[in-house]
């Protein structure tokens, strides 16, 4: 297999000389309106391409690679008490495969995923879409997953935050307490 930027032969999509020059994370945070503290490791325009093959097969593998490349090491500077959850947002398969849940997985055996807690009943895309459009065409997420639990959500990109803000608001609604998101690329820029 050859890695997907350098071209060189690597046992993975992203070979280990990428993934620490071209593809060193550099952790940033923003606060939504909402309160939600959200942290992210790239700029969405540095790793577009990369976010892109979330709709084909070499996709899964990428994204395992990048969330274990930033989710994971990011993880083990906390000190977490047990018990903390992943929510990954509407991780529902639609290519083969849901990014999201890929990304959950990545965090493990700091978080313990809980996939399918989180779906959304509306599957408009958000694509190139403005935030009044967002805003207009919520999500509508129905919250399976227990209450009373400690909750970080998981998602591939940031940018306008709606997504992310409603799905803090309704998994507050049910009584499940978001310490924070974790994204990998946040599209604001500047």
């Amino acid at each position: 297999m050859r890695c997907h930027l350098c071209l060189g032969l690597s046992w993975q999509p992203l070979c280990k000389n990428c993934l620490q020059s071209i593809l060193a994370p550099t952790p940033a945070f923003r606060i939504l309106e909402s309160g939600l503290k959200v942290y992210s490791f790239y700029s969405y325009s540095d790793i577009t391409p990369l976010l892109h093959t979330k709709h084909t097969y070499i996709g899964a593998k990428i994204f395992a690679q990048l969330g274990s490349h930033t989710f994971l090491e990011f993880l083990k500077t906390f000190e977490l008490p047990k018990g903390i959850c992943a929510i990954p947002i509407d991780d529902h398969v639609r290519h083969g495969y849901s990014h999201s849940a890929i990304l959950a997985k990545a965090t493990k055996p700091f978080l313990t995923p809980m996939y399918g807690s989180l779906r959304a009943q509306n599957h408009e895309s958000y694509s190139g879409k403005s935030r009044a459009f967002r805003q207009a065409n919520k999500r509508d997420f129905i919250v399976t997953c227990k209450d009373e639990i400690d909750a970080i959500l998981i998602d591939d990109i940031v940018t306008t935050g709606s997504t992310l803000e409603e799905a803090h608001e309704t998994l507050k609604k049910h009584g499940v307490n978001v310490l924070f998101a974790l994204v990998l690329a946040d599209a604001k820029e500047g």
